[in-house]
């Protein structure tokens, strides 16, 4: 009885301390976020962007869908909302020694491109989050656009990952490449939520629709504003 109480004790003792321990963790999260948002304003002089803002933010986590040019994306999302997002990148960003840094400090989702497992971890870390009240920002289109098309095709995954979480995706929409003192549109478009979904077993064409609705959307708040951000 006597090494039962100990053990119960001793159990207590070391949940306290992981308690504590991510406590700081957690704390230490919010206050980079802090700094990732300050930042994105200073990288404004350099990288300057006129904002629409489509969206009225409520309290309550997002699923952020942004185009993908450079890694100076992450900041649109960034002052957007106060709370925390959470990228999701393939797995390959953690190779470099400073993205390694930086993907881990910013709490960032490795996604696998090797098979279905490791996209399915990621699905479930992102719902995880979401289901923290935490916010997530996707790029759909996988990878960076080094040319000239409007969107690259999207990597599927996004729309389940909303419907299941039953949170709305709040697309975010750069009518340019950014670079060095040129203004570039960003749109923060209306959110999208596909509640006709919520509860339902899904299939592989229902998603397909539901992405497919985004990418088009996407593209048309692309080019609403394109032909004057590229002047």
């Amino acid at each position: 009885m006597e090494n039962s109480v100990k053990t119960d004790e001793k159990s207590e003792k070391q949940r306290l301390k992981e308690q504590k321990k991510q406590e700081r963790a957690d704390r230490a999260y919010v206050r980079w976020f802090a700094f990732l948002r300050f930042a994105a304003k200073v990288i404004r002089l350099f990288l300057p962007y006129e904002r629409h803002d489509e969206c009225v933010y409520e309290d309550r986590p997002y699923v952020f869908l942004c185009n993908h040019y450079r890694m100076i994306d992450v900041m649109y999302p960034a002052v957007a909302v106060k709370k925390p997002n959470h990228f999701m990148a393939k797995k390959e960003r953690w190779d470099n020694k400073f993205r390694n840094w930086f993907c881990n400090k910013s709490r960032c989702i490795p996604v696998s491109r090797d098979g279905a497992s490791g996209d399915v971890k990621a699905v479930m870390t992102a719902m995880k989050y979401i289901k923290n009240g935490e916010n997530i920002l996707i790029y759909p289109e996988g990878t960076r656009n080094k040319g000239n098309e409007p969107m690259l095709p999207f990597k599927g995954g996004f729309a389940a990952v909303a419907i299941k979480t039953k949170t709305p995706i709040v697309p975010i929409v750069q009518s340019r490449k950014p670079s060095l003192f040129r203004k570039v549109h960003v749109i923060y478009g209306k959110p999208i939520e596909f509640t006709e979904y919520y509860g339902k077993k899904l299939t592989e064409e229902n998603i397909a629709e539901c992405e497919e609705k985004i990418r088009n959307i996407m593209i048309e708040l692309h080019g609403r504003y394109n032909k004057e951000g590229n002047k």
